[in-house]
């Protein structure tokens, strides 16, 4: 602004020097000439210098900027890889976990195939255990103790995953719930059940004997199953359904081979009787969908940061288009700016040389 302002004085020095030429001497208008010339040459080189220098600012404007751009591409590159680098970790993780489970999942069924080998031995534990959990007491002890180690085998000790002794609203109390993702909601599991008449069927000595018993033993299994599904199933709380867990795999093996009945009323009672080994599988299951939706969620968190990312990415667009205007219309301006200074610069050379003609024909 400076150097422009010295220009328009100059040229109004000028304008008012041409003007005081028609009233001097010769040898006055003569040196007046020398000091327009060198004015005009001062000019001039205030010219160049102000070009120079806008080219100058132009160029340290457009180095910051591709600077300040590289800078915001570097950061934005980071920032990316670092969200990667969290969801795959993730991901791997979880992977992990399923594998891990999965592998102590078959390493239980090759443990329970190599028992169930040799049938007199299985008989044998059989009998022994059913002598130790003659008292109901007893029995649930055990039941909740090998429950437990199914669950933290398969789930480890996350509490949100899963939970003991869960009281519900309705003052019911569940040996244990696996907490699921909507709709699922939670899903009780009961580790008591009926064993003295299934024990009575195994010591009988007559195939009337065996019946008598069998039919009682089934009625009371179905007994068991309408109390869990009374106490276990609750709307809008609870899973529409509920595990009958039996930790004896030959009771569990006896229902569905002999007890018909039983195994549909439960179907639809929705109260599923379940085993040690069939457990597993469920909650091995239960647990892959769990992990599933937790990456799903990951990934919807993922999708939300990339689109706010596009809105930046949108807004320095529309910032960068401004700024190009911009400094396009400054460019059109100093073109203007020049045009007009070269437009008196001819103008004032050609008021001189009218002024010389007269000179010369006086």
């Amino acid at each position: 602004m400076e150097i422009l302002f010295g220009i328009l004085l100059g040229a109004f020095l000028i304008l008012c020097i041409a003007f005081f030429l028609f009233r001097q001497s010769p040898k006055e208008t003569l040196r007046v000439k020398e000091v327009l010339m060198e004015n005009e040459k001062h000019q001039q080189e205030a010219l160049f210098q102000m070009q120079q220098s806008m080219q100058q600012q132009m160029q340290r404007l457009q180095l910051s900027m591709q600077r300040e751009l590289a800078q915001w591409k570097e950061a934005t590159s980071e920032h990316l890889y670092v969200m990667e680098k969290h969801v795959n970790t993730t991901v791997q993780h979880g992977y992990e976990n399923t594998s891990k489970v999965f592998s102590q999942v078959m390493e239980q069924m090759g443990k329970l195939d190599e028992g169930q080998r040799n049938l007199k031995e299985l008989s044998l534990s059989i009998n022994d255990i059913q002598r130790v959990l003659t008292d109901k007491k007893t029995r649930g002890i055990f039941g909740e103790i090998e429950l437990y180690s199914l669950l933290e085998t398969a789930m480890g000790v996350n509490t949100s995953r899963y939970a003991k002794q869960y009281k519900l609203s309705n003052g019911a109390i569940a040996d244990a719930v696996l907490f699921g993702k909507e709709p699922l909601h939670m899903i009780c599991i009961d580790s008591k059940f009926p064993l003295e008449n299934y024990n009575r069927i195994m010591s009988a000595q007559t195939k009337e004997e065996q019946q008598k018993y069998h039919t009682i033993f089934v009625n009371d299994v179905k007994k068991h199953i309408k109390a869990i599904a009374q106490k276990y199933i609750l709307p809008q709380e609870t899973a529409d359904f509920a595990y009958l867990f039996l930790p004896a795999e030959a009771v569990f093996a006896y229902l569905y081979a002999q007890c018909d009945e039983v195994v549909n009323y439960s179907y639809q009672e929705k109260v599923y009787m379940v085993s040690p080994t069939t457990l597993m599988a469920y909650i091995t299951a239960i647990k892959a969908i769990y992990l599933g939706v937790e990456r799903n969620e990951n990934l919807a968190q993922m999708q939300k940061e990339l689109q706010k990312l596009e809105m930046e990415f949108e807004r320095f667009a529309k910032r960068y288009q401004n700024v190009q205007s911009d400094f396009d219309k400054c460019y059109q301006d100093m073109r203007l700016l020049s045009i007009t200074a070269n437009k008196l610069h001819m103008r004032f050379q050609e008021i001189q040389a009218v002024e010389l003609t007269k000179k010369d024909t006086a």
